[in-house]
């Protein structure tokens, strides 16, 4: 994906903003390959002002409890991925489809921070061993743990889910505005 200077988002931006031009027409107008990307911009200078359109050369990492809550509202259909990602102060709401993807695939453990890099190649007689004892369990009896613990997992989820609706329902939106904001901190 192309980087773009700080200063040339912020031309494009005011420019949208000036109320002139489309997102369709600016990136035409700019050769920027899909109008979403300058959407995005505008979101980032919305939310976070000059800051959202710096160019971070740093990977943010998010924790799960954070993950989980951004998945949660958006499941529950309370915010969608643009919004949760201003509220949350999240670079791109596409890390937010991703995260909702995952958790609908894996679960919790779809959320959890994945190892970096190669894995060791380097024979270790403990890990030898732990392997034949895990490769000795059935595969059946693996399998079935797993569905019961992913099964629990999104009956959990759903009780949580169907809570918090209930708690919405019967909050005015002034407290509905209050407990979004207690979660930024």
């Amino acid at each position: 994906m192309t980087k773009y200077k700080t200063e040339f988002k912020i031309k494009v931006v005011k420019e949208y903003l000036e109320g002139n031009i489309g997102y369709k027409g600016l990136a035409k107008k700019y050769s920027i390959p899909d109008h979403s990307t300058v959407r995005n911009w505008v979101n980032a200078y919305e939310s976070r002002g000059y800051e959202g359109l710096k160019v971070s050369r740093k990977s943010n990492s998010y924790s799960l409890d954070l993950k989980l809550n951004v998945v949660d509202l958006y499941l529950t259909g309370e915010m969608s991925y643009q919004s949760l990602a201003n509220e949350f102060k999240i670079d791109n709401p596409s890390i937010i489809s991703r995260w909702v993807k995952e958790f609908k695939e894996e679960g919790i453990e779809g959320l959890k921070s994945k190892k970096k890099g190669i894995p060791s190649i380097m024979p270790n007689t403990d890990k030898n061993k732990n392997l034949k004892n895990k490769i000795n369990k059935t595969k059946k009896e693996i399998s079935e743990i797993e569905k019961l613990r992913k099964e629990n997992y999104y009956l959990q989820m759903e009780v949580e889910i169907l809570k918090k609706k209930i708690q919405f329902s019967q909050m005015t939106q002034e407290e509905i505005d209050r407990y979004l904001k207690s979660l930024d901190h």
